[in-house]
């Protein structure tokens, strides 16, 4: 695709970034998402700081999604009960895709993600009531709507609902995670003057009389790898492999659908088989092959891939037919990428894996 500048748009050598401070308080409780997890179901608050960029069409994808506000957030909070689950912290660049745009006015939706530190974990002797989370170091998940208004040009006023997750992707069990649903307010401070919006005008690369029906779809192939802890059975940790093999089509500028065939090998079934007296008489017999339809949000070379799949077959396969994708790709180098991986099955995180790939097009026609 080509884009091209709307007339009468200014060049600028230079251009200072869109940066904003952002401070925001939190207040919601731990959801008990787990029986053994009542007696935590607490109030609790929390606060963010931030420092926000406000795109405005410097690279093609921004125009595309109406200039999203991307940034970097840190967020506090104490967790209920102090003695047992302590305090959390932690820290996320985030992307801000607009739904509804105005001058004054705006309702969009944010998507954030890092590392996150519990000051408490799960312990056997010191702190065992504590079943939610056996890690200090987690990933930490922060989904958001918020509606903001602008008064005047470097002031924002903001309010809106959120979800904030810890997780440790079962590197280390117990693993049942903490979810924090909240309400949230705050003010945001421009430190510099906005740059106007580059807007582009998008045409196809051919004209209607010059296409020929050539269409393409993407093949993608990857192997990831990932570490497993099944400490309610074993102190032992296990690895993971997992293959996948992608066939996906563009669905406008933004988006790719496809189907995916999956297969992966996961080191702890066995221990689970021996366990539960299964007979197998190899391991081949444990890899679990699967069928997935793909989605991926795409912004230049990172993206957002999501997948629902069904197991095919395995010898094992305690948490039912369906599994779950969800996670981050980047393009490192023309076709070859690198993966992080989030597995689950239905709310319980199966493992992270950490995976490479080359993706290559394939010709076809319409007509």
């Amino acid at each position: 695709m080509v884009f091209n500048e709307a007339k009468g748009q200014k060049q600028h050598s230079f251009q200072a970034p869109n940066l904003m401070f952002e401070a925001r308080s939190n207040y919601g409780f731990l959801i008990a998402h787990h029986l053994e997890m009542e007696i935590f179901n607490k109030h609790l608050p929390s606060f963010e700081i931030s420092l926000a960029r406000s795109t405005y069409g410097k690279h093609q994808w921004e125009t595309l999604y109406q200039y999203p506000v991307t940034g970097l957030t840190y967020w506090n909070g104490w967790l209920g009960d102090r003695e047992t689950l302590g305090k959390a912290h932690a820290v996320m660049p985030y992307i801000s895709f607009p739904i509804i745009k105005h001058d004054k006015t705006e309702l969009s939706f944010r998507l954030a993600a890092g590392l996150g530190y519990l000051t408490k974990r799960f312990d056997r002797i010191e702190n065992y009531k504590y079943i939610a989370i056996g890690s200090h170091l987690n990933a930490a998940i922060n989904l958001m709507f918020e509606y903001r208004w602008k008064p005047v040009n470097h002031l924002q006023v903001f309010g809106g609902i959120q979800l904030m997750h810890f997780s440790n992707g079962s590197i280390k069990t117990p693993n049942f995670g903490l979810n924090i649903p909240s309400l949230t307010g705050g003010l945001a401070l421009r430190i510099n003057k906005e740059n106007p919006y580059i807007k582009r005008a998008i045409r196809p690369a051919l004209t209607m009389f010059e296409f020929d029906g050539r269409q393409f779809l993407e093949v993608r192939i990857s192997t990831a790898i990932g570490i497993k802890d099944i400490g309610e059975v074993t102190s032992e940790r296990y690895n993971v492999v997992a293959g996948s093999v992608g066939v996906l089509k563009n669905i406008g500028y933004k988006g790719k659908v496809g189907l995916g065939f999956d297969f992966s090998y996961d080191g702890s079934d066995a221990r689970y088989v021996g366990v539960k007296g299964v007979d197998y008489k190899s391991n081949l017999q444990l890899v679990k092959p699967g069928v997935a339809l793909m989605y991926e949000v795409v912004l230049s070379r990172l993206s957002f891939p999501f997948a629902l799949g069904f197991y095919t077959g395995g010898k094992y396969k305690n948490e039912g037919i369906s599994y779950y994708k969800l996670g981050l790709q980047y393009i490192v180098h023309r076709n070859f990428f690198t993966s992080l991986t989030l597995k689950t099955h239905y709310a319980r995180a199966d493992y992270v894996a950490f995976g490479i790939g080359y993706r290559f097009k394939v010709k076809h026609y319409l007509f």
